[in-house]
């Protein structure tokens, strides 16, 4: 990794470390500085609207190991197994998948009383968006660690391009920067230029869930902010959306140079989820919405949150919202 001086116009390496040599430990270290930071984290990883169920839990009765984190992605209603080493092992994917399997068996009820709520913000959400759709049975894998033997990287492509089991694999590179270690997270697999096809492959055995019950007139109520009302009357003017999912998925499509945007329309804030990535895009987003307006970025755009009346105003405006 280089750093980039730009007075004088060059480049100096940064000494690369290994989370050992830096007294860095999985658990209650790495680990917990994923769970403390999981909401910027997320994206780097691919689960940019995922919610954290929580760390070190039992997929089932009959094991003593633990899954190190567990999430749930309310875009597909799926659960995601996250497997985290410092070093590298050759076990971590067998883990991953056990795991996996063992935790596609949960119903509902289980999935919830699994949610740690002293590291969940916004629980009963969670359980809003778990009791309203039918639970995925694909469930997802991701490892991360500083490097990986061949045979686990060879065996987690054969496991997505034949079988469809989605797995996504990410090393953790260390480097030093003064005082500070910066963690590189890079995508090792799927390659991202096949990232789609692994998804779609991974889609051809997904049943499609039924119907829900839920209304946007349940989940009104639950929305604390002032602007909530104002703003599902002018989506629902344009399409029905996803109540159970709270969201509008691809409300626009082309704007801004963005391939779609979505609204999702969370407890606190509207999340604004964007696919693709513009020249310039979060300088403008700050430029609309305010410079302090917290722009994400994740593997196939941006993401940011409305949270003032004013922000809103500019939301209806930004997306050409039929008044």
């Amino acid at each position: 990794m280089l750093k980039f001086d730009v007075s004088k116009k060059e480049f100096t390496s940064l000494d690369q470390c290994a989370m050992k040599g830096e007294n860095i430990l999985e658990r209650y270290d790495f680990q917990a500085a994923i769970v403390k930071s999981w909401e910027r984290v997320k994206s780097f990883i691919g689960l940019p609207a995922a919610f954290l169920i929580g760390q070190e839990i039992r997929p089932h009765n009959s094991v003593g190991d633990a899954i190190d984190l567990l999430a749930f992605d309310p875009e597909d209603s799926s659960l995601t197994v996250i497997e985290l080493k410092r070093g590298k092992q050759k076990l971590q994917l067998l883990q991953g998948v056990s795991y996996a399997a063992m935790v596609a068996t949960w119903g509902k009820e289980e999935l919830i009383q699994s949610i740690q709520r002293d590291i969940n913000p916004d629980p009963e959400e969670l359980i809003d968006l778990i009791n309203g759709n039918e639970l995925n049975k694909d469930v997802k894998i991701i490892l991360v660690a500083e490097s990986y033997d061949p045979e686990v990287i060879l065996t987690a492509d054969w496991l997505n391009s034949h079988y469809g089991v989605l797995v996504t694999v990410f090393s953790a590179s260390c480097h030093k920067c003064g005082d500070e270690v910066i963690v590189n997270l890079e995508q090792r697999l799927p390659l991202k230029e096949l990232q789609d096809l692994y998804e779609v492959r991974g889609s051809r055995s997904r049943p499609r869930a039924p119907g829900s019950d839920v209304t946007w007139e349940d989940v009104l109520p639950k929305l604390k902010y002032p602007f909530a009302s104002r703003a599902l009357e002018l989506c629902r003017k344009e399409k029905e959306g996803q109540p159970s999912r709270r969201r509008f998925g691809s409300f626009r499509t082309g704007l801004h140079g963005y391939d779609w945007i979505t609204v999702n329309f969370r407890e606190k804030f509207l999340n604004i989820y964007m696919g693709g990535k513009p020249d310039d895009a979060e300088a403008e987003i700050k430029r609309v919405f305010g410079p302090s307006t917290e722009v994400l970025t994740w593997e196939g755009g941006f993401s940011f949150k409305v949270t003032s009346q004013e922000q809103f105003g500019s939301l209806v405006t930004w997306l050409e919202m039929k008044e």
